[in-house]
C-alpha cells in the first residue's frame, strides 16, 4: 500500500505494528542465496569488538575482482518473507464495487480485470507458493469473479474514512449497510475480496493518512467482520483503491498489489499476520509481498500481461535461488545485486565511520554495473545523516568492494538506514538496505 509510515523512523525505530497493508512509496526488490554465511554488525567500535564480517571467509572472494564463472557468485543471504501462522485466501472471489456516476469505460475495464486476474499466469507466479503452516496445509489457488455491484447512493460529501486500529470506519459501515439492504451485494465468504473502486475526486482517510497524496497511500486492504444472510460470522477481506490519476494503469497496478497482499496476508488489520517479512530493515516501509517489490530506486516493478499493467510481487522461492525475488521475471532479464556482508552499522558519534564489505553478483552474464548508496533519512523527512565512499563503483558478478559509511549529522531518532544501489542498463536498478544506529 502507498503510505509514509512515520512510525518506522519516528517513535522508536520499527516499533509500530504494521497497519492494514499500506502500499508504500519506498520499496523495491532484492536477492539471496541460501547457502551463504549470516550477516553481522559493523561499527566504529570494531577495534574493541572485532566484526566477524571483517574476517576473510573462504566462501566469499576478497581480493581478485574478476568476473566469477559461478552465477550467482557467493553473497550474504537476504531475509525472506516469514510465514507467521495466519490464514491465506484459498480461491479468491473478487467482487467489483463501483459507482453509477463513474467513467463507464473505466468501470468495464476494471470489471474485466477483476474477473480474470486471479486466473492468469501472473497470479500463478505470485501466489501459488504461499500456503498455510502445517503438513498438507492449503495453498493459494486460482480464483474467480465474485460478481459486480453498482452503487447508486450519493457519495459522502467529505469522502470516506477507515481504520486499521479499531477506529471509526465509514467504509466498513458502507459494506455492512449494503450487505444488509442491497440484494445485488454478494454474500461474504472466507474467499471473498470486496474491491471498492472510488470515483475520481472521492477522498479516503485511513487513520489520518490521505489517499493519493504525497506521503499518503495509493491503495490498501483490510478485513471486516460480517454476518451473512445465513448467519454466522465471516471475517472478510476488502480493498480500497482511490482514483490516483486518470490512467487505467495506475489503478490496476494498485489493485493487483492489494489482491496478492490480501490473499497472502488477509487479516493484517487484526494483527494476525500470515506472510509478512519480520526483518524490518528490509521491510522498513512495509513487509508484505507487494510492498517489498514497489519501485524504490527506479527498478522495473511493473509489467503488462493479458492487456493490463500489474505489479510484480515477492517470491521466496526465487529469492532463495539467487534470482530476482520480484516475479514474474520477463524472459531474458538478468538480475544483478550488491550484497553488504553486514546488516547493521553502529556509529558512536558524528565523524565516526565504518567499512562495509560488499559482494556483487548476477544470475547470468551481464555488462558491468554501477554502485552508489542512498540515505533513507531523506525519504523520512529528516534529511541526510550519512556520507558514502566506495573504493570501486564499477562491478560485476564476483567482485568485492568496500564501502565507507560516515556519520555526518547526529541521528535525531537514534537510527536510520541506507541502501547500496546497483544501477544497470535499461533502467534496471536494485537496492540492498542496511540499518544504522548511533549509540
Amino acid at each position: 500500500m502507498l503510505i509514509s509510515r512515520k512510525s518506522v523512523f519516528g517513535k522508536g525505530l520499527f516499533a509500530a505494528t504494521a497497519p492494514a497493508s499500506l502500499w508504500l512509496l519506498a520499496q523495491a526488490c532484492g536477492g539471496t542465496t541460501a547457502d551463504t554465511p549470516a550477516q553481522q554488525d559493523a561499527g566504529s567500535d570494531a577495534a574493541e569488538a572485532p566484526d566477524a564480517a571483517e574476517t576473510p571467509d573462504a566462501n566469499v572472494p576478497d581480493t581478485s575482482n574478476v568476473v566469477s564463472p559461478i552465477y550467482p557468485a557467493k553473497h550474504a543471504p537476504m531475509p525472506l518473507v516469514d510465514n507467521n501462522g495466519g490464514r491465506v485466501i484459498h480461491n479468491p472471489k473478487i467482487v467489483t464495487i463501483t459507482w453509477a456516476n463513474d467513467d463507464p469505460t473505466m468501470v468495464a475495464r476494471l470489471r474485466q480485470f477483476d474477473d480474470t486476474i486471479t486466473g492468469t499466469a501472473w497470479w500463478t507466479a505470485v501466489a501459488s507458493e504461499y500456503c498455510e503452516k502445517g503438513n498438507n496445509a492449503p495453498c493459494i489457488g486460482k480464483g474467480s469473479s465474485g460478481g459486480h455491484v453498482v452503487i447508486t447512493d450519493p457519495l459522502p460529501m467529505g469522502g470516506f474514512t477507515d481504520s486499521s486500529q479499531g477506529g471509526a470506519s465509514t467504509i466498513q459501515d458502507f459494506i455492512k449497510a449494503h450487505l444488509a439492504s442491497d440484494p445485488t451485494f454478494p454474500q461474504p465468504t472466507p474467499d471473498t475480496i470486496y474491491s471498492i473502486y472510488l470515483p475520481d475526486g472521492v477522498a479516503i482517510d485511513l487513520d489520518g493518512s490521505q489517499g493519493c497524496t504525497n506521503g499518503g497511500f495509493g491503495a490498501y486492504h483490510s478485513t471486516v467482520d460480517l454476518v451473512p444472510g445465513d448467519g454466522g460470522l465471516v471475517t472478510t477481506a476488502y480493498s480500497v483503491t482511490p482514483r490516483c490519476g486518470t490512467d487505467e494503469a495506475t489503478t490496476t497496478v494498485s489493485a493487483s498489489h492489494e489482491y496478492i497482499e490480501a490473499a497472502t496476508d488477509p487479516d493484517i488489520g487484526q494483527n494476525n499476520l500470515t506472510y509478512y517479512m519480520l526483518n524490518q530493515t528490509w521491510a522498513f516501509a512495509g513487509g508484505e509481498v507487494g510492498d517489498l517489490c514497489v519501485d524504490f530506486v527506479g527498478g522495473n516493478d511493473k509489467l503488462t500481461q493479458d492487456g493490463f499493467v500489474i505489479q510484480r510481487s515477492w517470491s521466496n522461492a526465487s529469492a532463495k535461488a539467487g534470482h530476482n525475488p520480484c516475479v514474474p521475471v520477463p524472459s531474458g532479464e538478468v538480475y544483478f545485486q550488491a550484497a553488504p556482508r553486514v546488516q547493521h552499522v553502529i556509529l558512536k558519534k558524528v565523524g565516526d565511520s565504518a567499512v562495509v564489505d560488499v559482494d556483487a553478483y548476477s544470475d547470468a552474464p551481464i555488462a558491468d554495473w554501477a554502485l552508489s548508496a542512498v540515505d533513507f533519512g531523506q525519504f523520512q523527512g529528516g534529511g541526510t545523516n550519512l556520507s558514502f565512499s566506495f573504493d570501486q563503483t564499477t562491478v560485476n558478478n564476483g567482485y568485492h568492494v568496500q564501502l565507507t559509511v560516515k556519520l555526518t549529522k547526529a541521528l535525531a531518532q537514534g537510527a536510520t538506514a541506507f541502501a547500496v544501489v546497483s544501477k544497470g542498463g535499461k533502467q534496471q536498478n536494485y537496492f540492498w538496505p542496511v540499518l544504522v544506529t548511533q549509540k
